[in-house]
């Protein structure tokens, strides 16, 4: 899928984001309540999404795991032995 930026419909963009965000609630991950909520989104698409890797979440799941892991990164350091 290849968007040129200057294309995207304002309006439709904001009318989307409202829906996503009423039903998802996803926010940048900044405290431990944020952190839990995210992992719970990530579980839920896990289960609608199953193991099919073509899912139309699947890009979603991926957002998702990359802000689990960032902010895991910070807040829960592996220790190297």
């Amino acid at each position: 899928m290849n968007f040129l930026v200057d294309q995207i419909d304002g309006t439709a963009l904001a009318a989307a984001w409202q829906e996503f965000d009423h039903t998802a609630g996803l926010r940048p991950i900044k405290t431990e309540t944020d952190y839990d909520h995210t992992v719970a989104l990530m579980n839920r698409v896990l289960d609608v999404m199953g193991e099919d890797e073509q899912h139309p979440l699947a890009g979603l799941l991926e957002l998702l795991a990359k802000m689990v892991s960032s902010y895991e990164t910070i807040h829960y350091p592996v220790e190297q032995l």
